[in-house]
């Protein structure tokens, strides 16, 4: 099987470029999946912390701070909540898919990285194999793994529901808008916030698989929201989902 190397790192002036870190020059399979993670992390010593768990795998590149929303990444990880109002202004061509990385795995480390619109949570205390099953799992996913966890907890779900209503003093003026969405959006968000991927959620609501993602686009323009995970929670935290009730 034909083998290469990871490109050599590379720094490019003026900051208009990205940096790229090849964590390792082991050779891989050229079948194998590349992906690109940025670490958006506030935490020094836990950046450098996961840059050292991801370093173990050659299939991981990194791009870090910053200079990370310059390239195409696959996953961003992050710490704390994005600002929503600066990441509507990144214009990213497309965005990445969030894994929080939270203080453990408590239902309240959950319910923060599900308010931070990510799709998948670890804990800082997360070792190379689970903090690669997390990024591999979001890749693969059509749904929300994160959002599925929640559901499977009665009270994890209710506490969620319970934090995302309560009025937050850091939103913005533009948070009061009225809802822009349709019923029939409304319906297709409650159940993307159930976790269910679009073929699924076409079955439910007799439509196909493609018309609901293109409804879930339309859902992503309307809310400036970068995925699934993000606009459910959004949504939720601004009462436009009057109901997420078990059928």
């Amino acid at each position: 099987m034909k083998k290469f190397r990871l490109p050599s790192l590379t720094l490019k002036l003026n900051n208009t470029q990205p940096l790229l870190i090849p964590l390792t020059q082991d050779t891989i399979s050229q079948e194998a999946q590349r992906i690109t993670v940025h670490l958006a992390i506030s935490d020094n010593d836990l950046e450098n912390s996961i840059l050292s768990l991801l370093s173990r795998n050659p299939r991981f590149s990194v791009v870090k701070g910053r200079m990370g929303y310059d390239v195409e990444s696959d996953v961003r990880l992050i710490d704390e909540r994005p600002n929503l109002n600066e990441n509507r202004n990144l214009d990213e061509q497309m965005s990445p898919k969030l894994i929080y990385i939270g203080f453990d795995d408590s239902e309240k480390s959950l319910r923060d990285a599900a308010r931070a619109g990510a799709w998948s949570s670890v804990s800082k205390g997360c070792d190379s194999s689970e903090l690669e099953d997390s990024i591999c799992a979001v890749l693969e996913s059509d749904g929300s793994p994160l959002l599925k966890t929640i559901a499977t907890s009665e009270s994890g779900s209710a506490a969620l529901l319970s934090d995302l209503s309560a009025i937050r003093e850091d939103l913005t003026e533009g948070s009061a808008e009225q809802n822009p969405l349709t019923p029939e959006e409304v319906t297709i968000l409650t159940l993307v916030a159930r976790g269910e991927p679009s073929k699924k959620i076409g079955v439910i609501v007799g439509l196909a698989e493609q018309t609901i993602k293109n409804y879930v686009v339309k859902i992503f323009t309307k809310t400036h929201t970068q995925n699934r995970a993000h606009a459910a929670a959004l949504a939720a935290q601004r009462g436009w989902l009057s109901s997420l009730d078990r059928e």
